[in-house]
């Protein structure tokens, strides 16, 4: 049987995960899994919000727009309001290899900065990834991951149901 150039990507792309556009979706073992939950839930118990459980929609949600935003491979924006159904936190890196709670690490780092107030416009530019991860409402969290064709990584996660509402507090 001769195979054309064409069905041999085809089937390359199905069993190794390669892009037409050069990006990857980074896979995220059970064990990736537990540890960016255990990065939202340690941060969420200290102020006596509920702990998350992982969605696999979410999941799938943030994955889209992580490769999304890999294929760009140049700077990172959220979904527009009409596109946007959950809450969002993304982080970009370039120069180390991936770890699953890194992006959480780092939006948990705002809490340094955080006061407990109701959320307003300025605060939300310093600490609003921290006030998603840890508002109380919130239930479910989906995150994703893909590699650009550069070596940057897009990590994205999403918060059902949402949170950072302007003029409430998160807990």
């Amino acid at each position: 049987m001769k195979i054309n150039k064409l069905t041999l990507f085809l089937l390359l792309n199905i069993f190794f995960d390669i892009s037409a556009f050069g990006q990857s979706r980074v896979i995220l073992a059970s064990s990736e899994i537990n540890l960016i939950l255990n990065a939202h839930n340690k941060e969420r118990e200290l102020v006596n919000s509920p702990r998350l459980v992982w969605d696999n929609q979410l999941a799938e949600y943030a994955y889209k727009w992580a490769e999304n935003l890999a294929q760009n491979d140049n700077e990172i924006w959220h979904r527009t309001q009409t596109e946007k159904h959950y809450g969002e936190n993304i982080f970009s890196f370039f120069g180390y290899d991936f770890t699953a709670n890194k992006g959480v690490d780092m939006w948990n780092e705002e809490k340094a900065h955080y006061t407990y107030s109701p959320i307003d416009n300025i605060s939300f530019k310093y600490t609003g990834h921290y006030t998603q991860v840890i508002w109380a409402n919130t239930r479910r969290v989906g995150c994703g991951c893909a590699k650009s064709v550069s070596g940057s990584y897009f990590f994205v996660c999403n918060y059902d149901p949402p949170g950072n509402y302007v003029g409430e507090y998160p807990y």
